[in-house]
């Protein structure tokens, strides 16, 4: 397996790089990983056609009828499709003994949907293309609108690594184009309520060498916390608004202090932080990551390396806010987690970074998927009463027992992509050679 999902540019400022190419061979991350791939990711397409996610794109398209409106619940469903694409070509990256002609094939299939689903200038939202009242960049709290974007981005560059092939980078390039020509001083100075562009746009840059790109990242970061979202509409459920913590819009990266909000916001806009720094070299953004990721370690992870305390909001809680039965430890935090921590091992060269996404991936994270590949947990309280359902949420149907799928899917794509990509979580290189960060049985190479 070769380049993963992280690429540095040659002047990036980072103390490591990469593994250039790394593959696990043997022990627990090979046996999970080889669930992964022979029974998890291969459901993927039938889970979302099943939930409605491939009719909405068919129906973008014109290869359906659109009459019928969206389908699903939530306006973000294309993300999760983009999240199984990313998956699904780290795993056609990975090679491995078994013919993957199947796989390869699911891959175009989906690829050509979102492809064809995409209008002449660039857009591609299925929920607000087949919507007849939907009016675009109308939604930013709660429409997710450059969250799918920067998974359709991210889910583009991993199928360009994968397999050479131009089409779904094309996509990605004319969407985030539209995004750089809506976005920025003077036009729409409005961010998305779920920070995810960011990142993506800055894999975006690495992938094709446009500057704009890495840019608009920078840009979208430093926006956070000037008041544009302020404490957002509720979602119409009851109970008050949820605050500018929520959508991160509460205080500039920068300036802040603690970690605070909806976990899963909070440490993708982290993770987009920190590689918006190791591509500019920005000395106050890096020290302000340092800053953020010791108060979460030191005040708001629990032992499995679990974060987001509180049921409400998904969020984090106070300083030592840590209840073992309430927790909510959403599996989607610990990866963004995973991704935020390794993202500052390779800035800072440090290994306490990498120290602690081994306890999270090994608990927070591995506890997300059953053994079977089968079922999937959203939360991951640390205490479960067999027969005790009670945190069970009546709205989202999360439950703390694991279940085939939810209405909001994130979980179960993300932890596919993470564990098919998760040879280049494992070792780096500079000047003096390689570094292993993990326990993993393998072959790691260091390139220059």
């Amino acid at each position: 397996m070769s380049t993963g999902p992280i690429r540095l540019s040659q002047g990036a400022h980072t103390a490591l790089r990469p593994a250039t190419a790394a593959r696990i061979t043997g022990g627990f991350w090979a046996a999970r990983r080889r669930v992964n791939a022979e029974v998890s990711v291969p459901q993927g397409p039938d889970r979302l056609e099943r939930a409605g996610n491939l009719a909405n794109l068919r129906a973008a398209a014109g290869a359906a009828p659109a009459q019928s409106g969206f389908r699903g619940d939530f306006p973000f469903q294309d993300s999760d499709v983009h999240k199984w694409l990313e998956a699904a070509s780290w795993q056609l990256a990975d090679g491995g003994e078994r013919p993957a002609e199947e796989l390869a094939r699911q891959v175009e299939r989906l690829a050509g949907l979102v492809t064809a689903a995409q209008a002449e200038d660039g857009y591609l939202q299925t929920h607000y293309q087949l919507g007849p009242d939907a009016r675009r960049w109308a939604e930013p709290h709660w429409g997710h609108e450059l969250y799918c974007a920067g998974h359709l981005l991210q889910a583009a560059v991993a199928h360009h690594r994968a397999t050479g092939a131009d089409g779904l980078l094309d996509v990605a390039v004319r969407c985030a184009d539209l995004v750089d020509a809506t976005f920025g001083p003077g036009r729409n100075e409005t961010v998305c309520g779920h920070p995810e562009i960011e990142t993506a746009l800055v894999e975006l840059y690495r992938e094709t060498g446009e500057r704009r790109y890495l840019d608009l990242a920078g840009y979208f970061v430093d926006r956070r916390g000037q008041g544009s979202l302020g404490d957002g509409p509720a979602d119409g459920s009851p109970g008050p608004r949820p605050g500018a913590a929520y959508w991160q819009d509460h205080i500039p990266v920068r300036e802040a202090t603690a970690v605070a909000g909806h976990a899963v916001r909070q440490l993708y806009l982290l993770a987009g932080a920190a590689d918006v720094a190791a591509e500019t070299g920005d000395a106050g953004l890096r020290d302000a990551l340092v800053r953020l990721w010791e108060d979460m370690t030191t005040t708001k992870t629990h032992l499995t390396g679990g974060v987001g305390s509180r049921h409400e909001l998904e969020s984090f809680g106070d300083a030592y806010e840590l209840p073992p039965d309430r927790a909510y430890a959403e599996t989607c935090a610990a990866i963004a987690a995973i991704h935020f921590g390794w993202r500052m091992a390779l800035l800072t060269g440090e290994s306490r970074y990498s120290d602690l996404v081994e306890r999270t991936l090994f608990n927070g994270f591995a506890s997300g998927v059953s053994i079977d590949g089968e079922r999937w947990l959203y939360v991951n309280p640390l205490q479960v009463r067999q027969d005790d359902d009670s945190r069970k949420d009546a709205t989202s149907g999360r439950s703390a027992h694991r279940t085939p799928w939810f209405r909001c899917a994130c979980c179960p794509p993300n932890v596919m992509r993470l564990l098919a990509s998760l040879p280049h979580y494992m070792a780096s290189g500079d000047a003096q050679g390689l570094q292993l960060h993990q326990y993993a049985s393998g072959s790691y190479e260091a390139g220059g």
